[in-house]
């Protein structure tokens, strides 16, 4: 009964920071009417988040007491897997401005997906570069927005 609380609070909380974040979303621009501005793809991500944060909700609440009891035993290891991603995330944002992206991006990657259960270092590794180039090259080619 417990994980599935925490399952509905969870998702209720991530849907209500989402509204939030679309709200605060409102960068404006005059220079081209056009143009989608600013705040086009922040609004896109909230609208995204709060999707699957309904969905996750709905879910949550329509599966049965009986699945959420069978599966106590993993509780503990849930535990582990979201103190770890929190405390990765916070490393992550503290030594992002500090050393290279390349360096941060795929150590903070590779942690997680170790943490998660993946042990084979050719999904690792390949993953983890392949997110780099991809990202590097939407921010740097695509948005001009230059990373170091």
């Amino acid at each position: 009964m417990r994980m599935r609380i925490g399952e509905i609070l969870i998702s209720a909380g991530m849907a209500l920071l989402a509204a939030l974040f679309y709200g605060l979303g409102t960068f404006t621009q005059e220079i081209n009417p056009d143009d989608p501005g600013p705040a086009f793809y922040p609004r896109i991500l909230a609208v995204l988040l709060f999707c699957f944060s309904f969905v996750q909700l709905v879910l949550s609440w329509r599966t049965k007491e009986e699945q959420h009891e069978e599966t106590g035993g993993q509780i503990k290891s849930s535990q582990k897997l979201v103190i770890g991603t929190l405390l990765l995330s916070v490393g992550y944002g503290i030594v992002f401005d500090k050393v290279s992206y390349l360096l941060t991006t795929t150590c903070f990657l590779v942690a997680l997906m170790l943490l998660g259960g993946v042990r084979r270092w050719l999904v690792l590794l390949s993953v983890a570069v392949c997110y780099y180039l991809s990202t590097y090259f939407l921010f740097n080619q695509v948005l001009m927005v230059p990373l170091k």
